[in-house]
């Protein structure tokens, strides 16, 4: 007895696993399939309809159960007529009633619903009248119909002489003899108590389907409108200032793809008021940082003047010395300038648009590096250039921008390397990305400066901008910056490319070279139409390094109100190093 309870408590436990699996499949596919609100809509007028129906069928079988029991049985019907035919008899004893008084005969029918009465002899029929019903509506009624026809038909054939033949006609529940106050007659009584119920349960099997139908629906709609009513709720939230509050799409219909709109732009207001209070703290340290570096030189500035003014000099050389130190800082408060106007003019036209060419990583960066190269050897520098980017991968590039990203790296690395040291520069091609690394010394007087770390902002925002990705960083002096382009198509033959990385060419492009010759020619990238063309670079023969302030002053003569020239010839005295931003 156990093992066999065991056996159905298992088989029990299975089966209502398996059809909770089955539940949870089909909610799962509900809430997973694309599922518009008008076929929801028709999937609940089915439903509803179902329900309906079944709540009618329902009805209908209560109906047929209660009238069998309480109208229909042979009990029933026995104990239904019975009762009429006593009332009868006292009606008729009570008022003397005759079989032919037909007016007292149908004021007591009129109080007695459904009853049905016949009198006759084997004469004629005496009266007719009550409630008369179809013989096929009920078993009653086909009971009833049966007898009386039968009883009528044999007394029709009787002897008409005679009032009555007890011998021709059979008593039954229906079929009796009533005496009248005129004789004793045949009497037929048949009672439809039924039809009452009938007409009543009919009524509320209607009333049930509907109101199952009618709920079905309100259910439906109740649901569909308390999603309205949430994503009404988290935008009305939202608006209030509460955009940390996840709208979650649900099910995957109309509400679900607005939820999930609203929820993007949630992210989208989030992220925009996020790069809006970043900007908003980095300009607010920027314009401290830049009060504060142009403070020193402009008092240093008055100062010289003043001095000047006053004539409180000695000699021709000491007053032509204080107007070399005015003009010292002079340039000095012009280099800060040209620094927040190239800061201003990468970051404060959000809208401005980027133009994206498709070009050739392996020329294109071979290009740029070459002309700078050889500019910075001709500031006293020692280049190591390894170049390992074959022709044929090609990346989506902004000419222009990468011009000023380049200017910006090399006058960062001429104004702060150390000449001691050599520089070296990697570009690679690395899976899907081609790689480009700087990697200088910094001088001590390097580290003594100040630095606002608008090159750092400037590189990474070009870079950004062109969906790649800009990294610096010091350790032990060392300064290093990272910068990463992503390959967007492969337009080279695997033959091509084995020939290019590993071919016995006089130059191998993996070979790691001093580049010592600044006169050597350079193919110049392809340029865009609206950017001025550079000057030649030279040696500064007083100090060592590159005269950048004569060439950004000859690109202002040459390009008058060109707002581009300052950040592409500036870069010698921009400052991604002396302070570090990873």
């Amino acid at each position: 007895m156990m093992c066999a309870s065991r056996k159905l408590s298992r088989l029990s436990g299975e089966r209502v696993t398996g059809l909770n699996k089955c539940r949870a499949k089909i909610r799962y596919w509900w809430r997973r399939r694309y599922l518009s609100l008008n076929f929801k809509l028709i999937v609940a007028v089915l439903v509803a309809a179902v329900f309906a129906v079944g709540g009618f069928l329902a009805s209908s079988v209560l109906e047929d159960f209660v009238a069998e029991k309480y109208y229909l049985s042979d009990k029933a019907r026995a104990k239904a007529v019975g009762e009429r035919y006593r009332e009868l008899k006292a009606f008729v004893k009570r008022n003397h009633v005759r079989a032919t008084d037909t007016r007292a005969l149908q004021k007591w029918l009129a109080g007695k619903s459904y009853t049905q009465l016949l009198v006759w002899d084997n004469n004629k029929d005496v009266f007719s009248g009550g409630w008369i019903v179809d013989s096929s509506d009920t078993r009653g009624a086909q009971d009833g119909s049966l007898t009386v026809q039968k009883n009528r038909a044999r007394t029709t054939e009787s002897d008409t002489m005679k009032h009555l033949s007890p011998e021709d006609f059979k008593e039954d529940v229906y079929n009796r003899y009533v005496t009248f106050a005129d004789g004793t007659y045949y009497t037929y009584i048949n009672v439809n108590g039924e039809k009452r119920w009938y007409y009543i349960m009919d009524i509320v099997a209607i009333l049930i389907a509907a109101v199952l139908f009618l709920m079905t629906i309100l259910i439906y709609n109740s649901r569909v409108l308390e999603r309205v009513s949430d994503l009404s709720d988290a935008v009305r939230k939202i608006s209030e200032g509460d955009l940390n509050r996840r709208i979650v799409p649900g099910h995957r219909d109309e509400i679900g793809e607005l939820a999930a709109s609203v929820d993007v732009m949630r992210t989208a207001i989030l992220e925009k008021m996020g790069n809006e209070k970043a900007a908003w703290d980095a300009n607010t340290q920027l314009i401290t940082s830049m009060s504060h570096d142009i403070r020193t030189p402009l008092t240093s500035l008055i100062g010289y003047l003043d001095i000047i003014e006053s004539g409180k000099f000695e000699s021709r050389e000491e007053l032509d010395r204080y107007i070399g130190s005015c003009r010292e800082k002079a340039f000095q408060l012009k280099d800060l300038s040209d620094r927040l106007f190239r800061y201003f003019l990468v970051f404060g036209k959000q809208e401005q648009e980027i133009r994206l060419e498709r070009m050739d990583a392996g020329i294109l960066f071979q290009q740029l590096l070459v002309e700078h190269v050889a500019e910075t050897i001709g500031c006293g520098f020692n280049v190591n250039l390894q170049y390992n980017v074959p022709e044929g991968f090609l990346v989506d590039v902004d000419i222009s921008s990468m011009r000023r990203l380049f200017d910006n790296l090399f006058s960062n690395i001429m104004k702060y390397a150390d000449h001691s040291f050599s520089v070296e520069i990697k570009a690679d091609l690395i899976l899907d990305r081609i790689k480009l690394v700087l990697q200088n010394h910094i001088h001590e007087e390097a580290k003594k400066v100040e630095s606002t770390k608008i090159g750092v902002r400037t590189c990474k925002r070009l870079c950004e901008d062109m969906n790649g990705a800009f990294h610096a960083m010091e350790e032990e002096k060392i300064y290093t910056t990272e910068i990463l382009f992503p390959v967007v198509e492969m337009n080279v033959t695997e033959d091509a490319l084995d020939r290019q990385l590993f071919g016995t060419a006089e130059a191998s492009p993996g070979q790691e070279r001093p580049v010592s010759d600044p006169e050597e020619p350079a193919s110049e990238p392809k340029r865009s139409e609206s950017e001025p063309a550079k000057t030649p670079s030279g040696a500064d023969d007083m100090n060592g390094i590159c005269n950048r302030a004569g060439r950004m002053d000859n690109a202002y003569d040459d390009q008058p109100g060109y707002a581009d020239s300052a950040d592409n010839e500036g870069g010698c005295n921009d400052d991604l190093q002396g302070h570090t931003e990873n």
